[in-house]
This record gives structure tokens, sequence and C-alpha cells, in this order.
């Protein structure tokens, strides 16, 4: 079916402006779907400016990658930001360290707004992929742990991932032990 009609879309403050063949159909911005006569239903995506590069971006500050949550979690988390520090062992560089290294890590959830979601509505879970260490969990969207147990004793490359079971927010943090 060809069709021969110009919609044009616009944002004007905060709700979506349809313009077809002259007439005009204005949906609120919450509005998932549209009815546009001689169109039918269409989908209006949400539009999410909040979490484009991740929280902190790629090293910024310590933060890691991260990957963003359900729009609508119940929590309210929307991303992640996790940083790596030495907890014992050295540290040779930015996310270099010795062998016998132990991390502490410290955790922050956000909203769509970048602000710190507080409380202790997350699952936060640390991992630490490549290793036999145990799963580390906490309840509190905001915190920090020295994990002394978790100690790495080879060279090479690793990350330490926290994920937040209810948004399915996540950030991951690499580094290298010489």
């Amino acid at each position: 079916m060809r069709l021969n009609r110009k919609l044009t879309v616009g944002l004007v403050s905060s709700a979506a402006v349809f313009s077809l063949a002259g007439g005009v159909l204005s949906a609120p911005a919450a509005a998932q779907v549209i009815t546009v006569p001689g169109i039918g239903p269409i989908n209006v995506p949400d539009i999410d400016f909040g979490s484009l590069d991740g929280l902190l971006g790629p090293g910024g500050n310590g933060g890691g990658n991260g990957n963003g949550g359900a729009v609508n979690s119940p929590n309210g988390v929307r991303s992640m930001a996790i940083s790596v520090s030495n907890w014992s062992g050295k540290k040779y560089g930015p996310d270099l360290y010795s062998t016998g290294f132990a991390p502490s890590v410290k955790w922050s959830a956000r909203d769509a707004s970048g602000a710190e979601v507080k409380g202790s509505n997350c699952q936060i879970e640390i991992s630490f992929p490549g290793t036999g260490f145990a799963t580390y969990k906490n309840a509190n969207c905001q915190g920090s742990v020295g994990l002394n147990s978790r100690v790495y004793k080879t060279a090479g490359k690793y990350q330490i991932r926290t994920v937040d079971r209810v948004s399915g927010a996540s950030a991951t943090k690499s580094f290298t032990i010489e």
C-alpha cells in the first residue's frame, strides 16, 4: 500500500504534534499509541536522552561502562556506576595493580536524571568473571565493600561486574594484574 500523505512529527512543550494534510492531532507525552485518521494506529516510542553514554562514560572518574536498566523499573534505577580501587596490593597506574591485589568496589545506582537512588530497594550483585570468586550480594542501591577474601594472584586482564537485578542496570570495570 502506497501512502501519499505527509506526516510531520515535532515536539512542542513535551507533547508530540502530528500534522496530516492540514489537520493536527496531538498526543500527550506519555502516549504509546496514537491513531492518525486515514492511517490508523502509530506506535510513538519514548525518547530517552538520559543514558546515552553510561553514567560516567568509559573510565571517567574510575567509572565502569554501564548498561541501562528498564525504563519503568520499580526501584527507579536506570544506570549503574562502579569504581574499583585497591583494598590491598599495589596500584601501578590507572586500572593496573600488582599480584596480591584485593579489590574495593564502590557502586552507585542512578535514576534517569543521573541522581543517586537511595535506600535498599535494589538487588546488587557484584561478580568476578573468570575467577572462582563467589558473587557478593547487597540490597543497598549505594555502597562500597572491601573484598579482602578475593585476592588476584595471577597476572592477567580481569573484570568486575555490578548488576541491579530489579532494574537490569549494570556496569563493568576492567583492570590488569601484573
